[in-house]
């Protein structure tokens, strides 16, 4: 069943829908992530993600000769990371019951987000806009968004310990 083509017939149009499909996807990924990663891992893997990105930032484009090298190097070194962070980090989201896990659902989507931030910012436009429409492509690359998107995991992981640890 081809769930793009139904929401276009429910009267939303191409682009409209293709991004309907983007946020679900987002979400149903988001999910899987979150479960499997769990309250003590996915703030280590935030961390991770940081780091990551901020060490193929940096790396010589002479060494790195393409988006797939650098893709496959920060995919590899968040991997890493997360193996061997659990003598660095001890980070977890507290608590318990169904607004627990609405806590550990957003901040795996955001994650997602920043993920596919990173991503979609390292690869060429005409490589993303064959998986994702046009306007995806400006929510995640646009402008000053890849700010927005590094920022906004951090803003809600704050706001999560300065509520709780009170």
């Amino acid at each position: 069943m081809n769930f793009s083509l139904l929401l276009s017939k429910l009267g939303l149009s191409q682009k409209l829908s293709q991004d309907v499909m983007l946020i679900l996807i987002i979400a149903l990924i988001s999910f899987v992530y979150g479960m499997l990663l769990g309250k003590y891992k996915i703030m280590t893997v935030l961390i991770n993600i940081y780091v990551s990105f901020a060490l193929i930032s940096v790396i010589p484009k002479d060494f790195v000769l393409d988006y797939n090298t650098k893709l496959i190097l920060f995919f590899v070194l968040v991997a890493g990371l997360t193996l061997v962070s659990k003598r660095f980090f001890d980070l977890s989201i507290s608590g318990a019951g169904s607004y627990f896990l609405l806590k550990v659902f957003l901040m795996s989507f955001l994650q997602v987000a920043l993920v596919l931030s990173i991503v979609f910012s390292t690869v060429s436009k005409k490589v993303a806009l064959e998986y994702v429409s046009l306007d995806a492509y400006g929510y995640l690359t646009a402008g000053f968004l890849p700010l927005v998107w590094m920022v906004l995991p951090l803003a809600y992981m704050f706001f999560i310990y300065k509520r709780f640890n009170r």
